[in-house]
């Protein structure tokens, strides 16, 4: 009977190409030296992506995104009145983050601190399923995403991208492991993130078909990534079905606000690659660990070349995927119309670290357990630079770095020294205002205003209420004074926090 029970099983599972002596009992094997340096490294990450936690305001997509997930949680769970751009499943998780935490920046980037602790270990998985030095390639894998840049720098941040990275990682370790439904179970996961998780469907099909040859076990996993994808993806294309009639899809609409993508003129191509080499540049952060990892990566194909014999073809094949994918990612980021914001290539932290493994397994391959565990030491010391600058947010990647400094301090301010009801215009805060004033008792009238006479024309129309303006000091207010003397009008200077300053409109004194 039990013969025949583990032959069906074995049936219905694909065959992984690739190393098969890693399980999962022994990725959760409490009592191995790897795990306990395993869950060292990431209380080490848990450290150092805490520090950013309430040290800057939110940037104003993390406001916006936050937002949305106060008005799924209170009033508009269809968001019928406030259309998204985004799938709804990071919004989700956030909505009940904001019900168990409470509605903060704090409670929100936590959920993405955590977020980003769980890869460490999911890549670590990948590095040691496909290298024939598991634990050494698991180490050094785990230590170039827990010490990485990008990695830091967006986790304290309530941004969409570090779900769909872990989405994305958890669909690769599926597919290496030979389980086409949960790698479809994973990629429907990221594709209901963000948009982006298009770029991981290639990689873990490639990675699921390569190494076996007959059709009928190809087709047969792709049908089963298939059944994965449509459990997950189904039931949100249906809830999102009940608002076609009242708002359009976050698809159509982020096709909408990104404007149609094409292909960008041959002129425009050199420039975008070298603004992305600059972007890459901060997964490390440091030209030493870039001048090291050059001379590790030709001695490891020298290796490669010298001794094939020693290690499966299949682990080779899979670091050319690898490679091959941050190519094209890099590549179609740079020829088609798509933005370049640094929060788009953190697909690439993780995909960076698991070649890191690979690399590190190929050279340590031969060495004894001594000389394995000083270079993973000198890893980490070359690393922890770059990973410290991170932390204190000295990178120009991730979240908000200042520009939004002082304007908790300012709302406070206004809390404390205007009458309820009081209009509060501005020229670029709406988002965040949406979610700083959203449970405010003092029931502001927040209004944009384009230009001065925008403001002149509405304050003059609200005579009986107190009217704010406030000003950061990188879009100060230019020309607003002759236009509202015009309307007997003058801004008085109340407060300064930060970047930004309080004005109130009153009355012109003669």
């Amino acid at each position: 009977m039990h013969s025949t029970l583990h032959s069906t099983a074995a049936e219905r599972q694909v065959v992984s190409p690739f190393h098969a002596g890693i399980s999962l009992p022994d990725v959760l094997n409490t009592n191995s030296g790897y795990q306990r340096f395993l869950c060292i490294l990431i209380l080490v990450g848990f450290g150092l992506r805490l520090v950013m936690l309430d040290r800057f305001r939110f940037h104003q997509d993390e406001a916006l995104y936050s937002y949305w997930a106060l008005r799924f949680l209170h009033d508009d769970p269809l968001f019928l009145e406030q259309w998204i751009d985004k799938p709804p499943l990071f919004v989700w998780l956030l909505a009940f983050c904001f019900k168990a935490f409470g509605a903060s920046e704090a409670s929100a980037r936590f959920l993405n601190i955590g977020i980003s602790l769980l890869t460490i270990p999911v890549v670590a998985a990948v590095a040691r399923r496909a290298s024939a030095t598991p634990a050494a390639a698991g180490a050094i894998a785990a230590t170039a995403f827990a010490l990485n840049p990008f990695a830091i720098s967006y986790s304290p941040t309530a941004f969409t991208d570090p779900l769909l990275v872990l989405a994305g990682v958890c669909s690769l370790y599926a597919a290496l492991r030979g389980r086409p439904f949960w790698a479809g179970l994973c990629l429907g996961a990221a594709i209901m993130t963000k948009q982006q998780s298009v770029f991981f469907i290639p990689l873990a099909l490639a990675v699921l078909i390569v190494g076996n040859g007959k059709a009928k076990a190809v087709a047969g996993a792709i049908l089963r990534v298939g059944g994965g994808l449509a459990l997950t993806v189904v039931p949100v294309v249906y809830w999102d079905s009940l608002r076609w009639a009242v708002a359009p899809s976050p698809w159509d609409l982020g096709v909408r606000n990104y404007g149609a993508l094409g292909l960008l003129p041959l002129d425009q191509w050199p420039d975008r690659v070298a603004r992305i080499a600059d972007l890459l540049w901060y997964l490390t952060a440091n030209q030493i660990v870039w001048i090291v990892l050059a001379v590790t990566l030709l001695l490891a194909v020298l290796s490669a070349r010298l001794t094939e014999h020693s290690f499966p073809q299949r682990n080779t094949v899979f670091a050319a995927l690898l490679c091959g994918w941050i190519g094209a990612y890099w590549g179609i980021h740079a020829v088609v119309s798509l933005p370049l914001w640094d929060r788009y290539f953190l697909p690439i932290a993780p995909a960076f670290a698991i070649l890191c493994g690979w690399i590190g397994g190929r050279i340590l391959a031969s060495g004894s357990q001594l000389w394995r565990s000083a270079a993973i030491g000198l890893w980490i010391v070359l690393l922890l630079p770059g990973a410290v600058q991170a932390a204190r947010g000295e990178l120009p990647i991730g979240g908000d770095h200042g520009a939004y400094e002082g304007l908790r301090e300012a709302s406070a301010w206004l809390d404390s020294h205007s009458p309820p009801g009081a209009v509060l215009y501005h020229q670029a805060l709406g988002w965040h205002f949406q979610f700083y004033l959203f449970e405010n008792p003092r029931s502001y009238v927040v209004r944009w205003v384009a230009s001065p006479v925008a403001l002149a024309d509405d304050a003059a129309k609200r005579p009986q209420s107190a009217r704010f303006v406030i000003a950061p000091a990188w879009q100060p207010l230019r020309n607003f004074h002759p236009h509202l003397a015009a309307r007997e009008l003058e801004l008085v200077p109340r407060v300064t926090e930060g970047q930004f300053t309080l004005y109130e409109l009153v009355p012109r004194r003669r």
